[in-house]
């Protein structure tokens, strides 16, 4: 999360830095969910068509709660340092 937060912070104003980062992680995390999931459905011979819907919906809720909460509670603990 510290080399997004300092790629964001270098490209955009300390006015939309946050909304920016968050987006950008809550993005790394659910498609680096999907990859893993789909090369575990590689891995196993799984078909992805057949567990498509289950690899999305957990790669959303991995990019909520990791993603989002995770990012905020980076950013809270990078303002009272």
């Amino acid at each position: 999360m510290r080399t997004i937060w300092e790629i964001t912070n270098k490209m955009f104003g300390s006015e939309s830095a946050d909304a920016v980062f968050l987006t950008i992680n809550i993005i790394c995390w659910t498609a680096g969910t999907l990859a893993a999931g789909l090369a575990f459905c590689a891995i196993t011979g799984t078909s992805a068509a057949l567990c498509i819907t289950k690899l999305m919906c957990a790669a959303i809720y991995v990019g909520v709660i990791v993603g989002l909460f995770g990012g905020i509670l980076f950013l809270y603990r990078r303002r009272t340092q």
